[in-house]
């Protein structure tokens, strides 16, 4: 048996004994009591000659067989503590930061516990799916304001409204005092069957038959809910005429323009129906495929073309106004042939004039309706002109600018006080 101090078994009832005292000193198990590994001489066995005849020669030993029987002494192991290694703290610190991406525990038997950790990875995945809910987020705050603002599809807002703040203050007078009335009466033309729609009307007289043909072949656009006004302006017209430009839009989101004349004979405000239709005295369908007249007067718009020296040559297309409720680009399939004017010509020079003031937003009288409401007004500009086909040497027709009119579609009484001041 050793001589160190720990822990035993006991050979009893094994077990397990934890003394500070060596074995050779003896150690007593706190289960059964029992005290083993103390040297000490062997003890002389009591041996009792029972009685009997010793002149027999009959003699023996009598062993003491209900004693209990000692157990015999076992092999004693020894238990050694656990050896715990000590690390200093930068030996810690060290190992730590050569294991940053793991989480690393020392339970208490030394031994160490690392759980891998996806840090990374995990970061990547949340950074995808944050990016990828903001553009879902993008598209339906988009939607809605696309939907709230008025119908997806239709014509655009306003893009060069009036404010109260930057107009004339003569202008605004006459703003205030014709609002109300020029609301009535355009809500009025609006709503009412087409055969009351004259009395609304400027030169009604002169005009009924071309407003009764022009709805044959273009149906009225009615509006639908309520007519708001979302843009006004007055017109800078020569002498002592006067003309408010107001632009409206409906519960879907179609906007109509309008240019309201005051007739001082019966101090009522009439609606430009010419400007509003616009109306050309031919349909420009049949007359860009010569099925038609060979001749007329149209309100289109007009693009410039590109040539390779506009000192020599320019290039015009036409094309037929935009109707209210169609697709900005529906228009563009109405382009007619190409006409090509000398850059000498008188009527070159009269386009380049007007062109020239469009780009600068020098729009004529100041009007706003061609910019707030065409498609791409910096590319097309608002013109009436007179139009005709002509046969070329080649015995083919050409189409041909006769007269350029005005810029913008206003009517006949607007365009007499343009020429007027034009004269003077």
């Amino acid at each position: 048996m050793s001589g160190r101090k720990g822990v035993f078994i006991c050979p009893s009832c094994q077990a397990v004994v934890k003394s500070d005292k060596p074995l050779h000193e003896g150690v007593t198990c706190g289960e059964c009591l029992h005290e083993f590994g103390k040297t000490s001489g062997s003890s002389k066995s009591k041996t009792q000659i029972p009685g009997g005849n010793w002149e027999r020669g009959n003699g023996g030993v009598i062993r003491n067989l209900t004693a209990k029987k000692s157990a015999p002494i076992l092999p004693v192991g020894v238990i050694d503590s656990p050896k715990i290694a000590v690390k200093t703290l930068d030996q810690a610190r060290d190992e730590f930061a050569g294991a940053s991406s793991d989480d690393e525990t020392i339970l208490s038997d030394g031994s160490r516990k690392v759980r891998r950790r996806k840090k990374r990875e995990k970061e990547e995945k949340n950074k995808g799916l944050i990016l990828f809910l903001g553009a879902w987020l993008c598209v339906v705050i988009v939607v809605l304001l696309i939907f709230a603002t008025g119908k997806f599809g239709a014509s655009k807002a306003s893009k060069a409204p009036i404010e109260a703040d930057r107009r004339d203050p003569m202008d605004q007078q006459i703003v205030n005092a014709s609002r109300e009335k020029i609301k009535r009466d355009f809500q009025g033309f609006m709503k009412v069957p087409e055969n009351m729609k004259g009395q609304f009307i400027d030169r009604s007289a002169d005009l009924s038959l071309a407003f009764s043909d022009f709805y044959v072949e273009n149906p009225f656009p009615p509006a639908s809910g309520k007519l708001t006004q979302t843009g006004v302006n007055v017109l800078k017209l020569p002498g002592d005429g006067l003309a408010v430009e107001s632009i409206w839009r409906d519960s879907e989101g179609y906007q109509w323009g309008a240019v309201h004349i005051l007739d001082r004979t019966t101090s009522t405000w009439k609606l430009d129906w010419e400007n509003f239709a616009p109306y050309s005295t031919e349909s420009w369908p049949k007359f860009i495929n010569q099925l038609g007249s060979k001749e007329g007067v149209f309100r289109l718009l007009v693009r410039k073309r590109r040539t390779a020296d506009d000192k020599k040559e320019i290039s015009l297309s036409f094309y037929r106004a935009p109707h209210v409720k169609e697709d900005n680009e529906e228009f563009k399939r109405t382009e007619s042939p190409e006409i090509d004017l000398l850059a000498e010509s008188d009527l070159a020079i009269e386009f380049m004039r007007l062109w020239n003031n469009h780009q600068e937003e020098n729009d004529p009288m100041g009007s706003i309706l061609g910019r707030a409401l065409d498609p791409d007004p910096t590319t097309y500009m608002r013109i009436t002109v007179r139009l005709g086909w002509k046969d070329n040497k080649r015995d083919k027709e050409v189409l041909e600018l006769k007269e350029i009119i005005g810029a913008g579609w206003f009517g006949e009484r607007i365009i007499k006080l343009s020429k007027k001041r034009e004269r003077c």
